[in-house]
């Protein structure tokens, strides 16, 4: 087009010529006597329906204020450009002379808009000429009625003609190709794939569709995949309430791995890709979100990737490694170790003597204060306390029986990173303690306990008189003296709370740090709770706090189990209530009962004494909470945490974005689901800053 000066004319169209006839001027066949002789009112007639046509220069155009269109007249001007240089003017302008050989534009104006931008895009010139059907100067009213019935007297088309009119031009992809369609109808390459995605759905919706039994959102939810039995067999199977766009998408998508996973996330939807696999888009989704058609490919990939960072691991030396979900639903089975400083050398315990004895020195020297020192002196002061505490300061290392004793588990975290939890000690791992002095007699004949004195002596002689031997005791007296033992014991712990405390931290730390068998006076056995096939708890805040305290108080305790006994004798009564709020801890378990509800737990109201405020540890995520209910418990949410202006401006979006956009509406909020709300907390939002450990 931008190499003639003439439009060319669109298909069914008469070619248009420079000197109209007269549009009442008698045809041939009314010359012939063929036809009657026109009357004045089929002259009338005739001027209305045939208009004089011609050729006019674009640069002579120029809107007209009898265009009645007044809304929207700018929207569509470049897709419409871009269909005239595909295509040709298919619809003549109407125009009437208004002087100075110009004419206004009275029906037609985004047309002339469009040809105009073709013009400016050099694609067009100025002087070319565009067909018109010319109006009598004077006919203020024929030129507004003749826009008002361009406008009105027309059927937009139907959206599926439209979309399978997209789907001709493509041919499956031997006909013009996506690119070149968005071209010539100037829209984007993306609105063409979403009419080709349409035209693909099952011919009996879209039937249905047509007989407005459908709407077009209900044909965008079937257009989420291109399984046309799944589509079928889901319309078949809803009733007429059933059918909403949410309803049909869920159902089509429910069995199906969003790209949002996990799992993709540490493989990376462009590995996946470049591995072959495909991706099922929702078209029609704000976000372009879709699906993992190949999910059985991914987990190859995943599978590639968590064995290699097994093995990474397997090559540090542990006992056993583990991979995968299923292995971690034994995860609280396992007793956890950490990994501990090695003892100074000899050698390093005399340089810290002699740098502690040096600094000393250089204090006592100065007034063992800060003030005035030289600054050699302060230099060396300094260099002195860096290098204790490098040679105190030094970081853990696994020894070689923790590494014999224990095992690791790979496992894939919340967000998609790969986490490794090493230092899992399993119960049949547990070193058996060593058999005790006679434990292999028969206590049934009266060996498991020696007569007083007995202990360690030599078998008497064979020769020996069976009257001289000292007499076995009987299993059952045994068991009448133990008990005795037992409960003197007991008797004296009663009146010694201080020694009581340090019984107790002794079986709860000896069970918790070092083994499951092990020498101790009480006994109580306790586990921690079971989170099995619990997703993403290993990345809460509150677990990071729970081991970060129990490695802190690991770290104090001595290497071995029987030096425990004596740590906690030396230590005083703040430091054992550290140990123990630890210990209690790891054990304590909430619960699965309601505390919203009347007649409150046990549970709640210890956690309402330790002041648990949930806004501390969790928040309202899609991962977390937003994703996985319904939107109107979304929409709920909100209006909760945020007011209801901001549930407003959410409602009507689809599910994903309106998880995210809730995410971020309810950021900074403290809005926490009735699950976690504990009675009596404070709902101030300024909660939400994790207590500090407390102080050593």
């Amino acid at each position: 087009m931008a190499r003639g000066a003439t439009l060319p004319p669109g298909p069914g169209r008469a070619r248009p010529h420079a000197t109209p006839p007269s549009p009442v001027s008698p045809t041939g066949r009314e010359a012939a006597g063929l036809l009657p002789a026109a009357t004045k009112e089929d002259h009338h007639m005739t001027d209305t329906i045939v208009r004089a046509t011609a050729e006019i220069v674009l640069g002579r155009l120029d809107p007209s204020p009898a265009n009645v269109r007044r809304t929207g007249a700018g929207q569509g001007v470049e897709a419409l450009a871009a269909s005239i240089a595909a295509h040709g003017l298919l619809q003549s302008l109407v125009v009437r002379p208004k002087g100075g050989g110009r004419y206004e534009v009275v029906a037609g104006g985004r047309r002339l808009a469009a040809l105009r931008l073709l013009a400016k895009a050099k694609r067009l010139p100025k002087g070319a000429a565009v067909p018109c059907h010319v109006l009598d100067g004077d006919a203020g009213e024929d030129a507004a009625e003749a826009s008002l019935a361009e406008n009105v007297v027309r059927q937009d088309m139907h959206p599926a003609d439209q979309f399978e009119a997209f789907a001709a031009l493509h041919r499956g992809g031997e006909g013009l190709g996506v690119e070149e369609i968005a071209a010539r109808f100037g829209v984007s390459a993306h609105t063409v794939r979403q009419r080709l995605r349409l035209a693909a759905v099952s011919p009996a919706i879209v039937a249905a569709y047509r007989e407005g039994a459908l709407t077009l959102d209900h044909v965008t939810a079937f257009a989420v995949t291109d399984d046309r039995e799944a589509q079928e067999r889901v319309f078949a199977g809803l009733a007429d309430w059933q059918r909403t766009p949410a309803t049909i998408r869920r159902l089509l998508t429910d069995a199906l791995l969003p790209t949002t996973d996990r799992r993709v996330a540490l493989v990376g939807l462009d590995a996946y890709e470049a591995a072959g696999g495909r991706v099922q888009r929702d078209l029609f989704s704000e976000d372009g979100g879709g699906w993992i058609a190949d999910p059985a490919l991914l987990e190859e990939l995943v599978g590639r990737r968590m064995e290699a960072e097994a093995e990474a691991v397997r090559a540090e030396g542990w006992r056993w490694v583990a991979v995968g979900a299923e292995a971690s639903d034994a995860l609280w089975r396992c007793r956890r170790i950490w990994p501990a400083r090695a003892p100074l050398t000899e050698a390093e315990e005399a340089r810290r003597d002699a740098l502690s004895a040096r600094y000393d020195e250089l204090a006592e020297g100065h007034g063992g204060t800060d003030d005035d020192l030289p600054e050699a002196v302060a230099a060396e002061l300094d260099a002195i306390e860096a290098e204790v505490d490098a040679l105190e300061v030094r970081e853990a290392a696994w020894r070689p029986e923790d590494l014999a004793l224990a095992g690791a588990l790979v496992t894939l975290a919340g967000d998609g990173r790969l986490a490794v939890t090493r230092g899992l000690v399993r119960p049949e791992d547990e070193p058996k303690p060593a058999a005790p002095h006679g434990a292999g007699r028969d206590e049934e004949d009266g060996d498991a306990l020696d007569s007083p004195g007995t202990e360690g002596a030599e078998a008497p002689a064979a020769e020996e008189d069976a009257e001289d031997k000292a007499p076995a005791l009987s299993a059952a007296l045994v068991a009448e003296l133990r008990a005795h033992r037992t409960l003197g014991l007991q008797a004296e712990l009663a009146g010694r709370p201080d020694l009581a405390l340090r019984v107790l931290l002794h079986a709860l730390a000896g069970d918790a740090f070092y083994g499951r068998y092990g020498d101790a006076v009480a006994s109580f056995p306790a586990y921690p709770p079971a989170f099995a096939g619990v997703a993403g708890l290993a990345d809460s805040p509150a677990r990071r706090r729970v081991e970060e305290a129990e490695a802190a108080q690991r770290a104090r305790l001595p290497a071995d189990r029987r030096g425990l006994w004596a740590w906690l004798a030396g230590q005083d009564e703040a430091a054992l209530l550290r140990l123990l709020a630890v210990l209690v801890a790891r054990v304590a378990d909430a619960g699965a009962g309601d505390w919203t509800a009347p007649g409150d737990t046990v549970a709640a109201r210890v956690a309402a004494a330790a002041g648990l405020d949930m806004r501390r540890w969790w928040s309202a995520t899609p991962a977390s909470y937003l994703a996985r209910v319904p939107k109107a418990a979304i929409l709920a949410a909100v209006r909760e945490g945020a007011g209801e202006d901001a549930a407003r401006r959410l409602a009507g979006m689809k599910k994903e974005p309106m998880a995210e956009a809730a995410a971020a509406a309810l950021d900074g909020r403290g809005w926490l689901p009735a699950a976690l709300r504990v009675p009596g907390a404070v709902a101030a939002n300024d909660a939400a800053a994790p207590p500090a450990l407390a102080a050593e």
